[in-house]
């Protein structure tokens, strides 16, 4: 009710004019691209260097990418990771087995040989035995991949030993590798070696994270029951081994006062410790299996784990968040589990090698046992006996399709050891371990990582993305799918480090849909590769015309820190840190170019060096340039956008600016949904946009702006329709690109007026 005046006075009244709604939050660039480790397809925001190698691997030169972010978090406090890794899987063709019989061994697959990088991969290995050696550990083979009457011997000791012929890296320059190696059948002597032709090998997984098989229970009637298994959050090869799990300290149900269930530790350690130098990572005590229990374990360690279909959709499962940083669980049928059930062991491990007709000659997992109180090592799977463990480790290759399952392990039958609780002893001894398998890269490990000069429209960093129907090019697409959607992933740059538009331009395309289909981002693209011409730059971008990407020549030289040597690598690596010290320092709406701002930190040289002529060239052909000056650096001396038209949005400060701009008025904008479309609303709208603008304008954002929400625009029949419309106008600042001063030369007579 509004106030009745009656009497003269001084009346006084309070308009909160002030209302600011909440705005952006932190946002960095995403940087799309492959990485050692870490999780595939799946946005990822780190805001520290030192977490975004605990969870991508330390910076080692390997990808493009990782030197990328590396840069880039030097100069800002956020970015958004998306790991493209293989799709598809690949298929060995015809590997050969070497097969050891011997009264030792037994007939055991001693090595298993698959095609190396430069080997024909489109057909099988012709291996046959010819005839035996000159003792029974040799072998001759045949083939066109090896040669004809190729002798080799299973002795590691011998000079045509397997491993001499072949070489052991997918990537030597031998016509094949060993894929796997029993160390301790290689080493047996007497026996009698042969060679057959394995069936095709079938990796046609995507890549995957790392799983131990089901714990299982102690035997309960007759029956063991699978409990929950331990994932890896990360994908690929190297999650087989980065961790081991130990459990420990398992009491039997009904010995911890106040529960009726078996209570158990977890540890994840490094798999390179042992169990006298121990690297533990994570622990978790008091475990059990009591789904309304604090400590279950899935609630305790989570089973939160999410998935990235083709199209990019993410879509998240689980019932509890993650506690740890490496690992979730994933439980069995938690309602068929008796209670008395406590972790005793693991489901068997699945066989490395898809074996046919020699399935009887695969080798089993080798156990340790644990029957002494005091011993310095647990039972389970052996990870440190000499040799043992060598053979162990091949368990934890990725395994093809089809393959067999090996042997499992108990503590009540394999190391005799019941669950009773009656002995404290024996609380020390139920100790086991167990090793994590089926982590995949998705792809073939026999491809080259060709960066630099190398880098081919087949083979980017080992992607092929020479057209859009190929794994490459479908897997960058997914990635940047994963980070379309604009609600759920706030970023403001997009790089694609090792994308090269004349070498792979249906993904460089993509980066460019990307940001135009969400119109809040801002793509550095590499135009040309490293040998790449200025012609041929400036072809590129007259090929393309879009004002949310900018491309930069030449290819820019830098120490690489791992080798301490120099190495030429695409503009993208190093520009997203220069945005990155422009904001900074100064506001999006300054331009990242000059000798002020565009400065590039860690160039050392570029590998064309160019000349006023050089630069002019480019940049009328809307390529910036990186220009090398005398005494003052490597800076980016252009801040053209890909736009044909001349507009001030043919310029990346403005572009920029009207980001920003979109991003803030938008954000805060949503808290004005679902609110009365009246005047007290419109003016909410009014007092948090003009203060903003006016910020900006302070800070040499804009030259002029106005703000139009009111009765002009906001009609009865648009109020009807339940819209809230406004208009915004801006005038953005140009930046001084081109200073022209004249000097003139006057007579002595002349006067110089005021």
């Amino acid at each position: 009710m509004a106030e009745k005046i009656v009497s003269p006075g001084v009346f006084t009244r309070e308009n909160d004019l002030s209302f600011i709604a909440q705005g952006v939050g932190a946002i960095g660039g995403v940087f799309i691209g492959p990485l050692k480790q870490g999780p595939a397809f799946k946005p990822t925001i780190v805001t520290t260097q030192s977490e975004f190698e605990d969870i991508f691997g330390v910076v080692d030169s390997t990808y493009y990418t990782e030197n990328a972010v590396q840069n880039y978090l030097r100069e800002t406090g956020i970015a958004t990771i998306v790991r493209v890794a293989g799709l598809g899987g690949y298929k060995e063709l015809g590997p050969i087995a070497i097969i050891g019989s011997g009264s030792q061994s037994g007939s055991r697959i001693v090595y298993t040989i698959h095609n190396s990088e430069i080997s024909n991969t489109s057909a099988s290995f012709s291996a046959t035995t010819l005839t035996s050696g000159a003792n029974d550990t040799e072998v001759l083979l045949s083939g066109s991949q090896i040669g004809v009457n190729q002798l080799m011997s299973i002795s590691p000791s011998a000079t045509a030993s397997v491993e001499a012929i072949f070489g052991t890296s997918p990537l030597g320059n031998k016509n094949g590798y060993v894929y796997t190696k029993f160390e301790s059948l290689a080493s047996l002597s007497g026996s009698i070696a042969s060679a057959v032709i394995l069936p095709a090998q079938n990796f046609n997984d995507n890549a995957v994270g790392a799983s131990t098989p089901y714990i299982q229970s102690q035997l309960i009637g007759g029956n063991r029951f699978d409990l929950f298994k331990i994932k890896t959050i990360s994908d690929g090869n190297v999650e087989n081994t980065r961790f081991k799990a130990i459990i420990s300290d398992v009491k039997a149900a009904g010995s911890v006062a106040g529960s009726d269930y078996a209570t158990f530790t977890l540890q994840l350690r490094k798999y390179s410790d042992t169990d006298k130098r121990k690297f533990v990572l994570e622990t978790y005590s008091n475990l059990n299996l009591d789904p309304t229990s604090p400590n279950y374990i899935a609630r305790a360690i989570g089973d939160r784990y999410v998935t990235s279909d083709a199209t990019g959709k993410i879509t998240e499962y689980g019932d509890y968040s993650n506690k740890s940083r490496y690992i979730y669980i994933e439980m069995g049928n938690i309602d068929a589990i008796p209670v008395t059930a406590a972790p005793y062991g693991n489901a068997a491990y699945s066989h490395p090698i898809w074996a046919g007709l020699y399935t009887g000659s695969l080798a089993n997992v080798v156990y340790q046992t644990n029957s002494v109180a005091t011993s310095s090592y647990v039972s389970g799977f052996d990870f440190e006996t000499s040799v043992v463990s060598l053979d162990n480790e091949q368990f934890l290759k990725p395994i093809p399709q089809s393959a067999t399952t090996a042997n499992s392990f108990s503590l009540d039958t394999t190391a005799s050891l019941p669950l009773t609780g009656s002995v404290a002893g024996d609380v020390a001894k139920r100790a086991f371990g167990v090793a994590f398998q089926g982590g995949f890269d998705g792809k073939s490990p026999a491809k080259s990582i060709n960066k630099g000069i190398d880098i081919t429209g087949t083979n980017s960093q080992g992607f092929d993305l020479s057209t859009s129907a190929k794994s490459g090019s479908v897997a960058y697409q997914q990635a940047l799918d994963a980070i379309s959607n604009q609600d759920e992933y706030d970023i403001n740059l997009v790089v694609l480090p090792g994308v090269i538009q004349s070498l792979h331009p249906a993904v460089a395309q993509a980066g460019i849909d990307l940001c135009e289909s969400r119109t809040d981002c801002f793509y550095i693209m590499d135009s040309v590769a490293q040998d790449g011409t200025i012609a041929g730059a400036v072809e590129v971008a007259e090929s393309l015309d879009t004002n949310y990407a900018a491309t930069y020549y030449p290819w820019i030289k830098t120490i690489d820190l791992n080798t301490n040597k120099m190495v030429a690598v695409p503009p993208s690596v190093l520009m997203p840190a220069v945005f990155a010290a422009n904001d900074n320092t100064a506001a999006e709406w300054f331009a990242p170019a000059g000798l002020n701002r565009g400065g590039i930190t860690g160039a050392i040289s570029v590998v064309n060096r160019l000349t006023h002529a050089d630069r002019d060239t480019l940049y009328e052909g809307k390529v910036n340039p990186i220009a090398q000056f005398p005494g003052q650096g490597i800076v980016a001396f252009g801040q053209k956008t890909l736009q044909s038209k001349p507009s001030a949005l043919d310029r990346i400060n403005v572009r920029r600016l009207l980001i920003t701009v979109k991003k803030y008025i938008a954000s805060t904008s949503r808290y004005l949904v679902f609110e009365q479309n009246t005047a007290e609303t419109r003016n909410k709208f009014l007092n948090t946009v003009n203060p903003y603008l006016e910020g900006i304008q302070q800070r040499q954002g804009l030259y002029a702006f106005r703000v139009v929400m009111d009765d002009s625009n906001n009609t009865p029949d648009v109020i009807d329709r339940n819209i809230l419309q406004g208009a915004i106008f801006l005038q953005p600042t140009k930046t001084a690109e081109f200073i022209q001063i004249d000097f003139n030369i006057l007579p002595t007579g002349a006067t110089f007026g005021a």
